[in-house]
């Protein structure tokens, strides 16, 4: 015979809930931030587009741009160079809200080609593969360069600059390195993000908008530097392409549970580095090239050479308490990918690096594709 004392109290299953999921907000917060509740617009600068252009211009303010193949090495070149004492760069994810810290990802001006929304097929017949973008595949995307000339209406609003830099200003201007005042203090601001490889001239165009005293964009001839000193510089960083691929493949399949064929890979990887040599032809800014393998291998001497790129201290014991402070780098990141290729990826894909050999001699990376010597 039950009784009354037998049941459960509907109170502890309240209780119940309302902890499972105060703990999983809590989990979320503790890896998001207040950004988890409050969005990426709850810091922003109200800044005008005329207001930015004459600090910036006013201070002799350097943007660093990176970009390059995701899994390719921009997060930890980045970590590095926003550990100088000149510059600033974005917090970590708790900060910013997004994995990575990646700009692309925080603001709202132009696309991220489907990077991060690859789980919306999850479930979905076809899986991962039923997008025609995201990660490892975007760069295939025809309509995904976006240039000074195809975005022109976009150059020609001052709100297109006032609404991407107020979105990363207070990551720049307030962060646990500077406490405050950060884009005061620092010569160089930094953002990163593996889509700016196709992005990179409608950036410069977007950083370097030429104001008139009413506000208003001035038409541009193409000429910027006639007009004023140029506000952007470009990092592109690159990998050798079969450790690229295996390494996308790699994470595609342990953080996405997905697949992509191994020749997608291939020629998003060509596709990409085909914009980014067209983008270092047109860019009016200076732009600097860094192999994650010269990185790994010698990591002192490539961030001394992007120091000297951005004209800010190249002194040993900076460098040396950089290399202190950020994580242990692996000096050689490709070779499990090397053993993997020789042992067996050759049989299977060693046809299509052959059939795609002369795109990728075109590139002018200096890689060599025999690595089974």
């Amino acid at each position: 015979k039950s009784s009354i004392d037998d049941k459960i109290n509907p109170i502890y299953l309240i209780f119940a809930f309302y902890a499972f999921v105060g703990g999983v907000l809590c989990f979320f917060y503790l890896q998001y931030g207040p950004t988890m509740f409050l969005g990426q617009s709850w810091s922003d600068y109200k800044w005008s587009a005329s207001k930015w252009r004459r600090f910036i211009d006013d201070n002799e303010r350097t943007i660093l741009l990176i970009g390059g193949p995701h899994r390719a090495g921009t997060t930890i070149i980045w970590e590095g160079i926003k550990a100088h004492p000149e510059i600033t760069g974005f917090g970590d994810r708790f900060d910013t809200g997004v994995d990575f810290s990646e700009g692309v990802l925080m603001q709202d001006v132009y696309p991220r080609f489907g990077v991060g929304m690859e789980f919306r097929n999850f479930g979905k017949t076809g899986g991962f593969g039923e997008r025609p973008d995201g990660l490892g595949k975007y760069a295939l995307d025809p309509k995904v360069h976006w240039t000074k000339e195809n975005k022109r209406e976009k150059l020609e609003d001052p709100s297109t600059m006032s609404r991407l830099l107020n979105r990363f200003a207070p990551h720049w201007d307030k962060n646990k390195k500077f406490g405050s005042d950060g884009m005061m203090k620092a010569k160089v601001w930094v953002e990163k993000s593996p889509q700016n490889a196709v992005l990179s001239t409608f950036l410069e165009g977007v950083y370097n908008m030429p104001l008139k005293e009413d506000g208003t964009v001035a038409v541009n001839d193409g000429t910027l530097k006639e007009s004023r000193r140029l506000a952007t510089k470009f990092l592109y960083i690159t990998r050798h392409p079969i450790a690229n691929i295996y390494a996308t493949d790699k994470f595609v399949r342990d953080s996405m549970g997905g697949n992509i064929d191994f020749e997608i890979l291939l020629k998003n990887y060509i596709a990409l580095h085909k914009y980014m040599k067209m983008d270092e032809n047109a860019l009016e800014s200076p732009v600097m090239w860094v192999r994650l393998e010269d990185f790994t291998a010698n990591p002192s001497s490539v961030l001394k050479d992007v120091f000297s790129f951005l004209d800010v201290s190249t002194d040993d014991g900076v460098v040396r308490n950089i290399l202190d402070g950020i994580a242990s780098i692996n000096s050689n990141p490709n070779a499990n990918y090397i053993t993997k290729w020789c042992t067996y990826g050759i049989r299977r894909h060693g046809r299509l690096i052959q059939k795609y050999a002369g795109d990728l001699s075109a590139l002018g990376l200096d890689y060599d594709l025999d690595i089974c010597k």
